[in-house]
């Protein structure tokens, strides 16, 4: 799934590409995804103009005149940006036509992406992103915060993590990636960090994922970017996908296990 470097490169391309431009028309090829759209999604967005792009957890948010479209790519999602309006490929299922034809495709293999508008803020009033927690590239996460949350919390810090009603945006590859830069197995309890490794597992999500950011986010199944290209990030894992793989710090070999039904990779050496 998309995570938060993902989502937030893909708002970035569409608000530089769309902010300030009005929407001819969409095309909708197939009438439900996760859900079944919304049955005048086309004929609300003809003619809006769109005045910013945002995002709020793995939510794409654009903000139109007097309208919000809000946009979740799901498991396998992406949007491609073209001026081509014939070129279809298998699984484009939207197309947003902006004026001088350039298109915002939805892509979804897997249909378990979401797109649908709100007549108010989504943030305030949308059940699914008002409850989102708070934003890790923001002041607000900081080594109090993660310190106050995980007080008598018996879940694993990885699964703790990975809930976006504490902390927005961070899935299986950044708990991951973050932990181990952080130097704290994923199978520890919340509640057993102590306030320095919350300064250093704080420190250490702000890091991995500005790096996933200029890197464009990780491309390890259908995800590329809006022109189509892949992100580089996965490049950089030092433990995800890695079980097998000698630690490249340590030469230990990298271990796999399952939690929360998630599979997550570590370094029995590094991380304590």
């Amino acid at each position: 799934m998309p995570e938060l470097p993902e989502v937030q490169t893909t708002a970035n391309a569409i608000e530089k590409y769309s902010k300030g431009k009005k929407i001819s028309y969409c095309n909708v090829r197939k009438n439900k995804l996760r859900w079944k759209l919304q049955a005048d999604l086309s004929q609300r967005l003809k003619n809006k103009k769109i005045k910013s792009v945002s995002r709020r957890g793995k939510y794409i948010i654009i903000e139109l005149n007097s309208l919000y479209l809000v946009i979740h790519l799901g498991m396998s999602g992406y949007i491609r940006i073209s001026n081509n309006l014939t070129n279809i490929l298998k699984h484009d299922h939207i197309d947003i036509v902006l004026e001088s034809n350039t298109v915002l495709r939805f892509n979804d293999t897997r249909k378990f992406g979401m797109v649908f508008y709100s007549e108010d803020d989504p943030t305030q009033s949308h059940p699914l992103l008002k409850k989102i927690g708070v934003e890790p590239l923001t002041r607000n996460f900081n080594k109090k915060y993660l310190y106050e949350k995980t007080r008598n919390r018996s879940v694993s810090i990885k699964n703790f993590l990975m809930n976006g009603d504490i902390i927005a945006g961070i899935g299986n590859i950044y708990a991951s990636e973050a932990l181990f830069d952080a130097k704290i197995k994923p199978n520890k309890l919340s509640k057993n960090l102590t306030r320095k490794n919350c300064e250093e597992l704080s420190s250490s999500i702000k890091k991995v994922l500005k790096l996933s950011l200029k890197k464009g986010g990780a491309s390890i199944s259908d995800y590329v970017n809006v022109d189509g290209n892949k992100g580089y990030f996965q490049n950089n894992f030092k433990v995800y996908g890695r079980a097998g793989k000698p630690c490249y710090t340590c030469n230990y070999i990298i271990s796999k296990i399952t939690l929360g039904q998630r599979s997550s990779f570590f370094c029995k050496k590094c991380q304590k």
